[in-house]
């Protein structure tokens, strides 16, 4: 961990160096905050046309999972820190137990990548989530009495998540009896997919609080509503249906949440608005989707603080610019065309500010963002999808705008 990436010489002057594990959209984004604050990075990326590596030439061919690229990633960086959950947290433990800096540390990194295990903490330390239990194949009890029990207790539907690898809708099963309910789980126990089994809410709508902690401060952007189509994220709202009462207490859960576990760097905790009530769905430890509007829309951006935070520099304020802020999800037009050949019409979009993460154009794949921010919530919000469509991103049929509306 003494090696300068950059060229600079040995001692204090030397430039401190943060290492990615991962090189995808948000590695991208750091990579652009840091090279704004002279901080040298170094990716880990399994890719070599992953977004980020167009970036910079410090990039580490390899799996997060490949323990002697990890070791090469240490060796050039002073902390390590993350694009993705996709990580072997075990790995990772040895790597802490040799001095090495992880940010954030493999307890609180457990929370993002376990589901089941994040909602036990969370509910073992008084945080709302819904309803929950462990589906259990080797348990006394069989995988269909066990949701027979949890079914009877809590009603049907229910759903069904995988602890691990699932994001975007992936790994998730409504299920509206015991029979499909059975039918996933011996799935899952043959793929060898751990599972858990949750009490279908009622959600009124979806939120995001967003909070960047360092071991002397944390701070909270304000709280923003996600809509969300089959399981993706296609725009975000600052501050959209989320009141200032439900923002507060969305933000207390989250700082309550950061501070238990230790986060360092940027967290984002998902939750869903219920009946006035707030439960948490997931928790992220890394920059999100749902914080892109602060490039634009805030101070200091969920990157820069991020990399603020990892590094232990002081944190930068998470004032929004402006009252409302809105950010839209660039996917891939069904054509296969890329959305940067279109971007003089999206550009011609009165305050629209794009960003397109260099990857190969697919269609239904997010290739971007656009972020509009000003006084008037519905007119950011048309405006961002105005220029989103310019790009050729498809409207889901949940989200169609009346005739007119730009």
């Amino acid at each position: 961990m003494t090696e300068a990436v950059d060229g600079s010489g040995p001692g204090e002057n030397r430039r401190r160096t943060v290492g990615i594990v991962g090189a995808g959209q948000l590695a991208r984004m750091t990579v652009e905050a840091a090279s704004a604050l002279g901080v040298p990075v170094v990716l880990l990326a399994e890719d070599p046309t992953e977004a980020a590596t167009e970036l910079t030439s410090r990039v580490l061919l390899g799996a997060a999972t490949d323990a002697g690229q990890l070791w090469a990633l240490a060796a050039r960086c002073d902390v390590i820190t993350f694009d993705n959950e996709r990580v072997d947290l075990e790995m990772l433990t040895t790597f802490e137990d040799a001095g090495v800096a992880v940010r954030p540390s493999v307890k609180a990194m457990r929370l993002g990548v376990d589901k089941a295990h994040m909602r036990s903490t969370l509910a073992a330390t008084g945080i709302p989530v819904p309803p929950h239990a462990i589906v259990d194949p080797k348990a006394p009890t069989s995988v269909a009495k066990q949701l027979e029990a949890f079914g009877a207790a809590h009603g049907w539907p229910l759903v069904l998540k995988a602890s691990r690898g699932g994001y975007d809708g992936k790994r998730v099963w409504p299920v509206a009896d015991i029979g499909e309910a059975a039918a996933v789980c011996n799935a899952a126990k043959e793929a060898g997919v751990p599972m858990f089994v949750e009490a279908h809410v009622a959600i009124d709508f979806e939120l995001c609080a967003l909070v960047v902690r360092r071991p002397v401060e944390t701070l909270a952007w304000p709280v923003v509503e996600t809509i969300q189509v089959e399981g993706v994220c296609r725009e975000v709202l600052m501050p959209g249906r989320v009141t200032p009462e439900l923002a507060a207490k969305a933000q207390s859960i989250a700082v309550q949440i950061a501070e238990a576990i230790g986060a360092v760097g940027v967290m984002a905790v998902e939750m869903f608005a219920s009946g006035g009530a707030l439960l948490v769905n997931e928790v992220a430890l890394r920059p999100h989707n749902s914080g892109h509007w602060t490039i634009e829309g805030a101070t200091t951006s969920q990157f820069e603080n991020h990399l603020r935070a990892v590094l232990d520099l002081p944190l930068g304020a998470t004032d929004p610019r402006s009252p409302q802020v809105a950010t839209v999800n660039v996917f891939g037009p069904t054509d296969g065309s890329d959305p940067a050949t279109r971007l003089e019409a999206a550009l011609g979009v009165p305050g629209a500010h794009v960003h397109l993460y260099g990857k190969e154009a697919r269609p239904g794949r997010r290739l971007g963002h656009v972020t509009v921010w000003g006084d008037d919530g519905a007119d950011v919000q048309n405006r961002a999808w105005h220029a989103a469509r310019e790009l050729g991103t498809p409207v889901p049929a949940p989200l169609l705008r009346p005739a007119g509306a730009k």
